[in-house]
């Protein structure tokens, strides 16, 4: 089920970040409580959605956006890997995108770790194009139009 973000949900959130994310980031991340503090401070910027076997277990997986209209910002998204390929993260990215289309955005984007191959096939295959490339900050920005 995808369901919001409860503050209930914010550790089992820090560790699929700790988990999924930080090992393939080229960036140097805080410990684990100040990365605790960290997450929990970005995700209060915009709105979380989390994926849950039902709506009281913690989360498997999650998609935090933020919004700068009309463009919806795809700020995180992970899922455990023992839950990946399973359309968790394209269920989380329709929900995502059917939010801003509802809300009038036009546009989203997600900034991609430039050696983080399997990300950026998964946005590809969900019809995102890439905008631009940044060398110094190794990342790719990638792009979709939310018109209908």
């Amino acid at each position: 089920m995808i369901r919001w973000r409860r503050s209930r949900d914010d550790k089992a959130i820090v560790e699929l970040v700790r988990t999924q994310l930080v090992p393939i980031s080229p960036w140097q991340h805080p410990r684990d409580g100040r990365l605790h503090a960290e997450i929990v401070k970005r995700l209060r910027k915009g709105a979380t959605l989390v994926a849950s076997r039902t709506d009281r277990t913690p989360p498997i997986g999650f998609l935090h956006m933020e919004f700068r209209h009309p463009t919806l910002i795809i700020d995180l998204l992970a899922v455990d890997s023992r839950h990946q390929n399973k359309k968790l993260g394209t269920a989380l990215m329709d929900r995502a995108e059917s939010y801003g289309r509802k809300r009038g955005f036009t546009a989203a984007i997600v900034f991609v770790d430039d050696h983080n191959y399997r990300a950026l096939r998964f946005y590809r295959r969900l019809g995102y194009d890439t905008l631009s490339e940044i060398p110094s900050l190794k990342i790719v920005e990638l792009a979709k139009s939310l018109s209908l």
